[in-house]
């Protein structure tokens, strides 16, 4: 009879899924949860990684003005940081760190208090990071090579047991960015490129010596020149800008003589006895054709000469206005 029951006991199915049940739910439950802790230990690791990669790159694009806006770059032109802060504020001994295995200036973050050009640039950081991230960033000018370092982390949630096997109950995020100061560089090759060549050899030591003169002690009116014809004052200009007298016919078929081409392709035109309306009638089509069609005539200057102290032969101010309007430059010589 006893092992009649049994039998039956052992050989009843009902029930059997509930107990099963029973006992495999908590271990895929308990699973469950570890992977979903998994995967969001996972994402913020990543979310880290990006933060600090983004906050090292906006610091080291916003590097050469501490007033630049650190997520758009905007700044206001009339602030900056001086014009020799890279010499005395950018940290150039850490040079000698990077030999010696050290170096660089850096901040905890979020930081609230900050000494030095150096320390308020890293600072511009927390504005960037999110409540709870804490961090570091460190600053190295290693003079070829300038590197901004972000290194944040942030405190993660999870079961002991994961917190066991993972080793750390926090994500992290570490980047270095390099400073490109693209304006500098241009800056600084363009100079070199192109007054190194000019100077080399144009002024010797005696000679610069020679032309420091004291302005006070010294007459800076220049020679006096007296005017006293057309031609005397097309030689004269021809000697001030450097150019040469040459002819050009317009497209009308006319005759211009220019009385000093220059190199740039700027047209002079000396004037020292001609009337408005003759200035008006004859010149001004011809100039006015040059302008507009000659390839070689970039541009057209008319150059006025006084015939006495009274300003006598000079261009009315309507006049002026009408020349300075069809692109012709006037310039009045005492």
């Amino acid at each position: 009879m006893h092992h009649s029951r049994f039998d039956r006991f052992t050989r009843n199915e009902q029930g059997s899924f509930t107990l099963e049940a029973s006992m495999v739910f908590p271990t895929i439950l308990i699973c469950t949860v570890l992977l979903l802790f998994i995967g969001m230990y996972a994402y913020q690791n990543v979310y880290m990684q990006q933060l600090a990669r983004s906050t090292a790159e906006k610091l080291a694009f916003t590097w050469d003005n501490s007033n630049k806006d650190v997520n758009t770059g905007s700044f206001n032109p009339q602030e900056h940081d001086g014009l020799y802060w890279r010499l005395t504020q950018d940290h150039m001994s850490d040079l000698f760190g990077l030999l010696q295995g050290s170096g660089g200036a850096s901040i905890s973050l979020p930081a609230s208090q900050t000494n030095g050009l150096i320390e308020k640039k890293l600072a511009k950081a927390t504005s960037l990071l999110p409540t709870g991230v804490t961090g570091k960033a460190t600053y190295r000018n290693y003079l070829l090579d300038h590197q901004v370092e972000v290194s944040i982390d942030k405190s993660f949630l999870m079961p002991p047991i994961l917190r066991k096997w993972l080793h750390t109950s926090v994500t992290r995020g570490k980047a270095i960015a390099h400073v490109v100061d693209a304006v500098e560089l241009i800056r600084t090759t363009d100079l070199t490129r192109t007054y190194l060549p000019t100077l080399v050899g144009r002024i010797s030591p005696e000679k610069a010596k020679a032309a420091l003169v004291d302005p006070m002690k010294s007459d800076l009116s220049g020679p006096v020149i007296t005017i006293q014809s057309e031609r005397q004052a097309a030689a004269y200009l021809r000697s001030l800008v450097g150019g040469k007298e040459v002819n050009r016919i317009t497209a009308s078929g006319k005759s211009r003589k220019i009385d000093a081409l220059d190199a740039r392709g700027i047209a002079h035109q000396a004037f020292y006895s001609l009337t408005e309306a003759q200035l008006r009638a004859e010149q001004l089509p011809k100039d006015i054709e040059l302008l507009q069609q000659d390839p070689t005539v970039k541009g057209v200057v008319w150059h006025f000469f006084k015939k006495d102290a009274n300003g006598k032969g000079m261009p009315s101010e309507a006049f002026r206005k009408e020349l300075e309007r069809k692109g012709i430059v006037v310039v009045i010589h005492n």
